[in-house]
């Protein structure tokens, strides 16, 4: 019955003219053929919309199915509703009883149903049983989603869900995934980016995949392409003193960056500077102004100003925009008063702590090697907030959560470091750009 079944999938697929690339093989043809639960954790770039939308497209090409496509949103779950449609509505009216592609609805003409469902709105998430639901980027969905919601749609026809997702450190998918060892009903793979030779030919030595490795650290590297279960334990930063440490005074004729943490009660100034060796740009941090309290706001500015130096830009925490009770006004807006205007980034994924953290980590080192932050000797305060700035532990060395430990003293001067990179060199820019299979 399987083998029927995986030959008429062959021709469905050649039909639509799709050919799977190695890495998808494992989706569509699992080692279990009778398994109900597929956890496919990939790399970005593997073309996982696409695959999970062509098993989708084999599903709804039988009789009487009931589908779901769930994203973490209704853009999220666009993607995968639309490949469906695609393939299966335009150009083929005569099988279609209704459908709308902006309700993600389809009903053909055989009795078997395809929606595009939504992970924000949980409520929405009740239905008849399914036989086939696919979850994408399951990893940034919170657990009750799968168990409140989701899994009892799937128990009554005894429905089959395909979880598929770039990993999130090792939460709780990664304990599904690991049912794929134990339990015959769960089937688990891991598939890197560089599997998908459409779009990167040259596999791990692409020169987009060169790219990415040269400039993230190697643990995120490992987690975004690598489709490994990263964790972050122990040091935060990558710093050695004895190779990232050294004579790097100011030196006038490069650029001057100023990046400040307000703090509570202890705020924190970095001060650096750019310099290209090559085609890298490295970062020099040459002063400092750490691990002093109870420091006014108007104080914290004629510190910065007696300093001296021609700043090309100031770089700050949004949170500085709130207002304070004693003064009425924000830090931002202090600063402003003065003449200083500081920048920050405020999109999403750069106040997210554990993704521009996880970012900046690249700089330390990136994951082939290449270390760009060098810090002058004689800034002792800052090497030793470098090499302090850990992340929490349990007792069998599993981090409690991905965010580095907030100790009030070390963290500061690596918050205001972190805006330096954030704001100096974008995250959104370091994305990698979509290109069709």
């Amino acid at each position: 019955m399987q083998e029927k079944n995986y030959d008429f999938k062959i021709k469905w697929f050649e039909y639509l003219g799709y050919t799977p690339h190695d890495g998808q093989l494992s989706l569509h043809y699992p080692s279990k053929p009778d398994a109900r639960f597929h956890v496919m954790v990939c790399g970005r770039r593997f073309g996982k919309t696409w695959a999970s939308a062509m098993e989708a497209t084999y599903m709804a090409s039988q009789p009487n199915k009931r589908i779901w496509v769930v994203g973490m949103s209704y853009k999220k779950a666009r993607l995968i509703f639309r490949e469906i449609w695609q393939r299966m509505v335009i150009g083929h009216s005569e099988d279609i009883v209704r459908s709308s592609e902006k309700d993600m609805y389809i009903k053909f003409k055989w009795g078997t149903t395809v929606e595009g469902m939504s992970a924000d709105n949980p409520d929405s998430l009740v239905g008849e049983g399914l036989d086939l639901l696919v979850i994408d980027e399951v990893a940034k969905m919170n657990k009750k989603i799968w168990d409140m919601y989701l899994s009892p749609t799937v128990a009554g026809r005894k429905g089959r869900v395909i979880f598929i997702t770039t990993p999130e450190g090792r939460n709780w998918i990664y304990d599904l995934y690991k049912l794929g060892e134990s339990d015959e009903e769960w089937e688990s793979h891991t598939a890197p980016s560089w599997v998908n030779q459409h779009e990167f030919p040259l596999g791990l030595e692409d020169p987009a995949i060169l790219e990415r490795k040269r400039n993230m650290s190697k643990e995120l590297f490992g987690q975004e392409f690598g489709a490994e279960f990263s964790v972050f334990q122990g040091k935060v930063w990558d710093f050695d003193r004895e190779l990232d440490s050294g004579d790097f005074p100011y030196d006038p004729n490069l650029p001057t960056y100023c990046s400040i943490d307000f703090g509570y009660r202890m705020p924190a100034v970095i001060f650096a500077q750019t310099e290209w060796i090559g085609d890298i740009e490295h970062i020099r941090v040459f002063d400092s102004i750490l691990h002093k309290e109870n420091i006014k706001t108007e104080d914290l500015i004629k510190m910065i100003k007696i300093k001296g130096y021609p700043i090309t830009s100031y770089y700050g925490d949004p949170a500085g925009s709130s207002v304070q009770g004693q003064s009425g006004a924000g830090d931002m807006e202090i600063f402003r008063r003065s003449g200083v205007r500081i920048l920050c980034m405020r999109d999403r994924l750069s106040r997210n702590i554990t993704s521009s953290v996880s970012y900046a980590r690249g700089f330390f080192s990136s994951a082939d090697g290449t270390r760009r932050v060098h810090v002058d000797k004689k800034c002792t305060d800052v090497i030793q907030d470098f090499e302090e700035y850990r992340y929490p532990e349990t007792e069998d060395g599993k981090p409690i959560k991905e965010e580095p430990i907030k100790d009030g003293y070390h963290d500061h001067g690596c918050d205001a470091f972190r805006y330096l990179i954030t704001n100096r060199f974008p995250m959104k820019n370091k994305e990698m750009k979509r290109i069709q299979r």
